[in-house]
């Protein structure tokens, strides 16, 4: 395995801000910025010595980050394309003295669904989340396309919480 002296770099209420590049055979670096989003791919079969297989940007959800990150202050303003009621809740969700501060990773996927379903089309350019078309059968019978998202998240990071917002939200 590898180790480091500091796994811990980022505070759980704010967006990371370094993150370790971890190469087997290589030292492990302290990079700045977000870690992109990625996942490896390894062909199916026996496991390669050592192989963790290849690295696949997931080019969709890091534009997607970028673009919030933009439109994020300007909603927290009412601008951007959210509504009023939208822009209250943002702002009652970052307020100062919460007697429990939610975890930026809660923030982000919360406003990620609120940015996809409310944001001005400027700030959605190049981002298409086709919905899950119904089958035929279904189709008769009245079923209609559903846009689905989703988020990963890690294990103790607010999963529940972030369900039960966006239930309540829409």
């Amino acid at each position: 395995g590898f180790e480091v002296e500091q796994p811990i770099l980022n505070s759980p209420y704010e967006e990371p801000k370094e993150h370790w590049r971890i190469v087997e055979g290589e030292i492990p670096q302290r990079i700045p910025g977000r870690r992109p989003a990625m996942y490896f791919y390894r062909p199916p079969g026996p496991a390669e010595e050592g192989g963790i297989g290849t690295a696949i940007e997931l080019k969709l959800v890091n534009r997607i980050r970028q673009r919030l990150a933009e439109w994020r202050p300007q909603a927290l303003k009412g601008e951007g394309g959210v509504t009023r009621t939208t822009m209250e809740l943002l702002n009652y969700w970052r307020r100062e003295g919460r007697s429990m501060r939610r975890f930026f990773a809660q923030l982000e996927a919360a406003e990620t669904v609120i940015f996809l379903t409310e944001a001005r089309s400027d700030f959605l350019q190049g981002i298409d989340i086709p919905p899950d078309d119904p089958a035929p059968h279904q189709k008769a019978d009245g079923a209609f396309p559903l846009r689905r998202y989703a988020a990963k998240m890690a294990t103790g990071s607010g999963k529940t919480l972030l369900m039960h917002i966006n239930i309540l939200q829409y």
